[in-house]
């Protein structure tokens, strides 16, 4: 594979730029694989033909004697300079201002932390002196010899510490590497794996790749195995590296290895602080800035080969130290787990209450192969009502309901054990998750979900009550969520939250997310927004868990689209840059699909396209949560968008075939999705009948916030007779969207231009840029005679501009209306302000042709001056550039 240059990080210009400005020159610092040689190569690469540049590498073996990294400079003097470090220096400040003939001097030094004392020094005189500047390059900046350290104190060298790749210049980098497109996910992995080190990234692509577990699939690469994330070749380098460190350093290296992540309260009683420090100055640990602060390694692959390299015996040692010097309230939920898992594989003892303790929390953080490794490791598991329930719930998480079923049902068969009121309730919801999966079963799980509310009211306090009753409410609004009873789900939720402080973080964002959709969908736009707003910090929490964060993360941007707040919603599709967090988190629904779809509901088939096809092509192959088929009804609208008629189709077939029961909110957005497309590939007559029924279901239901959604869509197809239907239902609601839907229905009502003009201008504003598009069409489609010149000149503007960020091919009002090739040539002659005489003249017609013309083209283009035309122009398919 030619892999292309490190980036895009503007490294290089600043390595240059930081030459340039400095009085010695510069110090890049990384950890190996960062691309400090690459990049500084680069960077002088620009200067070298002005300039005269020596290239010196360091190394162990050149260290241990004087001078030994110079020796390239210092063969031809007399040995007995060497005893002399004055005449050295002197030498060699004449030799370098000989050779290099009156140009700039430039030493780079690669590894510069391996010079021994004398050399260090003279380099350091050569830049004092201001012989040679410096482009030094060093994976620890502690190994330096004081005179380079004195040199940046002293401000003659600029340093440069190249930070990892973000995740953006990672996936890019990768499928300019790979030539094809990568799916998110899959890069995502590739990134948290490699820690966004360069060197490991593309050996990792290359390994994955020639293995299979990365395969090219329809022109996307995709991850088809999660289970082994690095090859022999990786092994090998990354050992090679681990034998340079000291004995300190990699007990360092081996504790979190193995424990994943340690308080560093912890780590610095067990290791030294220089070993710590070194480290975390190198880059191969990082400490997280949360309370208490937590170290990890950056890279997941040195960790997994320094694990697997860590014998048993020496692995329940540290495991014993580790738990000794670590209190109890410093060890966060993720630790815990690190430290079960840690126990698994080297035979530790573990209690079946930590045990089901750490499968809960890897069943929270996604993590269902662990959770099922935990629950089975307990002696007759099956019989033991919590083990049963984190079982089920593993998994769901995978996909495997029919496994989640047959695993209640035996338990139900079975002798079983008596349960705790704790593990009985947990079993029960387990339950309850599995029946709603199912539209047949779904009376069966609220029967289930009541029996668990009669018994907990029962039971009346005690220490376990209060986080059952919070499971339970949340359990409740999941089913509320699949039948579609909001008002019920908000009522409920709106008395739980009133105490909003006495409940945990991760509840209160949970519940509260649940909140906002509810009252997004029974008109309380605006309330949901601002709770929105509130919410989405707790969402970065360190005590809120990865699934909790998404899921309420998919609830809040639910609440700021309906309330027309796409400012926010935009924002939140955005992923973290530079968070790294666990492979198996890394789903393809979490941040990629909410994107795509996101653009669809812009109009922005192209946009949503790129960002779809990746999506489908890794949910082909991994779809646990069953987002193929509202994936591909989004494929299919943009697609109808772009007139692509056969994809489309094609799209809608296999989004037909859904494998499991969506939630109200899903099966919603995928009909809408559905009802759209057909409008392309039907007509507006079949996609305005599905609009108009959705628009019934969602007001019999009580969800006038998605009633208003397809009303508008339907009218802005030709329903105009459900203009006072919409104008009453965006009255009951609230938020910007419901405000630009109530100016619509006016406006279709009065049948004004101007009324239409100012609703696209909102819906503009709302970054809605079909909604806006189709308005302004609609103006543009009315009698010309009859409008006001300066709305007609807007309304085409803002068509035009939209046009332009949807990037759509020509529709609406232009279809059918191309300008040919004689109405072009005149067009563009007159855009240019050629009279129409002289356009005549070069064509060799007479005036009245060229009147004829411009006459018919001011009509397609629907534009009534010549000084439009320039600007009109550019909406025609192969207009003036």
């Amino acid at each position: 594979m030619a892999w292309p240059p490190i980036g895009p990080r503007a490294a290089v210009e600043d390595i240059a730029l930081a030459i340039q400005a400095s009085t010695g020159g510069v110090l890049v610092t990384g950890p190996s694989g960062s691309g400090k040689s690459y990049l500084t190569t680069r960077a002088v690469n620009e200067i070298r033909g002005q300039s005269f540049v020596v290239v010196i590498r360091g190394s162990a073996a050149l260290a241990r004697s004087p001078y030994g990294a110079l020796n390239i400079l210092l063969s031809d003097l007399d040995p007995g300079y060497l005893a002399h470090p004055v005449l050295v220096l002197s030498a060699l400040t004449a030799l370098l201002r000989e050779r290099a003939e009156g140009k700039p001097v430039y030493l780079v030094i690669e590894n510069a932390s391996e010079l021994d004392e004398l050399a260090a020094m003279t380099v350091a005189q050569l830049a004092r002196n201001g012989t040679a500047q410096l482009v030094l390059t060093c994976t620890d900046p502690q190994r330096l010899c004081g005179e380079i350290t004195r040199l940046c104190g002293d401000g003659f060298l600029n340093r440069i510490d190249l930070k990892p790749l973000t995740f953006q210049e990672t996936h890019a980098w990768l499928e300019a590497g790979l030539g094809a497109k990568v799916s998110p996910s899959g890069a995502h992995a590739l990134w948290a794996a490699s820690g966004g080190n360069p060197h490991y990234l593309k050996m990792l692509a290359a390994e994955l790749a020639e293995s299979g577990a990365l395969r090219n699939s329809g022109g996307v690469w995709v991850l088809t195995s999660r289970s082994e994330l690095h090859g022999r070749a990786i092994t090998d380098l990354i050992t090679t590296r681990l034998g340079r460190m000291s004995g300190g350093e990699r007990k360092v290296l081996e504790i979190l290895s193995l424990a994943k992540t340690v308080p560093l309260e912890s780590l610095l009683a067990l290791a030294s602080p220089d070993d710590v420090d070194s480290l975390e100055k190198r880059g191969v640990l990082v400490v997280d800035d949360s309370l208490p602060r937590m170290a990890r390694l950056q890279s997941q692959l040195v960790g997994d080969v320094v694990r697997a390299n860590v014998p048993p015996g020496r692995s329940n040692e540290l495991r014993d130290i580790l738990t000794g010097a670590t209190h109890p309230s410093l060890g966060q939920s993720s630790m815990r787990l690190s430290m079960a898992a840690w126990a698994l594989d080297c035979g530790a003892k573990l209690s079946r209450e930590e045990t089901l303790e750490a499968a809960a929390i890897a069943n929270r953080q996604l993590d269902a192969q662990l959770a099922l490794r935990l629950v089975r490791s307990l002696p007759s598991h099956s019989t033991i009502s919590g083990a049963v329930a984190e079982e089920a719930r593993a998994l769901m998480t995978l996909g495997d309901v029919m496994g989640a079923q047959k695993v209640l049902r035996l338990h139900l068969e079975g002798p079983g054990e008596e349960a705790a009121l704790s593990e009985w309730v947990r079993l029960k919801l387990a339950e309850s998750s599995v029946l709603l999966a199912r539209p047949e079963t779904t009376a069966q799980a609220c029967e289930t979900l009541a029996n668990v509310r009669r018994r907990v009211e029962e039971e009346g306090e005690g220490r376990d009550i209060p986080g059952i009753r919070e499971d339970l409410v949340l359990a409740e609004s999941q089913a509320a969520s699949y039948s579609g009873s909001y008002a019920e789900m908000a009522a409920r939720l709106e008395e739980v939250l009133q105490d909003f402080q006495a409940h945990g973080v991760e509840f209160r964002l949970l519940a509260g997310s649940w909140l906002c959709e509810a009252w997004a969908l029974t008109g309380r736009q605006t309330e949901a927004a601002d709770m929105a707003e509130q919410l989405m910090a707790g969402c970065h929490d360190p005590a809120v868990s990865v699934a909790a964060a998404r899921r309420a993360t998919s609830r809040l941007r639910f609440a700021f689209v309906l309330a027309g707040r796409w400012d926010k919603a935009d924002e939140m599709v955005q992923p973290d840059d530079d968070v790294l967090i666990s492979t198996v988190e890394a789903l393809p629904t979490a941040i990629d699909l909410p994107k795509a779809i996101f653009r669809c509901l812009q109009g922005r088939g192209q946009d949503g396209l790129e960002a779809l096809i990746p999506v489908i092509s890794q949910l082909r192959v991994q779809d646990n949560e069953g987002m193929l088929d509202i994936a591909c009804a989004a494929a299919a609208y943009a697609s109808a968008l772009q007139g692509e008629e056969d994809q489309a189709l094609a799209y809608l077939q296999e989004a037909s075939t859904q494998q499991r029961r969506p939630t109200w909110r899903k099966a919603r957005t995928q009909k809408y999705l559905t009802a759209l497309a057909h409008e392309r590939l039907q007509s507006p007559e079949a996609a305005v009948e599905d609009l108009l029924r959705l628009a019934d279901a969602d007001r019999a239901e009580g969800a006038p916030g998605h009633e208003i959604f397809c009303l508008s869509s339907a009218i802005r197809l030709g329903a105009v007779t459900a203009a006072p239907r919409l104008l009453d239902s965006a009255l009951r609601c609230q938020g910007k969207f419901a405000e630009l839907c109530a100016a619509y229905a006016r406006a279709v009502i009065s049948g004004s231009a101007e009324l239409l003009l100012e609703a696209a201008r909102l819906a503009e504003d709302m970054e809605n840029d079909r909604f806006a598009f189709d308005i302004a069409e609609t103006v543009l489609h009315q009698e010309q005679l009859q409008l006001d010149k300066t709305v007609l000149r807007k309304a085409r503007q803002l068509a035009e501009t939209c046009r332009q960020r949807l990037r759509t091919p020509q529709s609406g009002n232009q279809e059918g209306l191309r300008l040919t090739a004689r109405e072009m040539e005149i067009a563009k002659l007159a855009a240019r302000r050629e009279s129409n005489k002289g356009i005549a003249a070069k064509l060799h017609v007479s005036v009245r042709t060229v009147e004829g013309h411009l006459y018919q083209t001011f009509g397609k283009l629907k534009i009534v001056e010549r000084s439009e035309l320039s600007f009109a122009l550019g909406s025609v398919e192969g207009g003036a550039q």
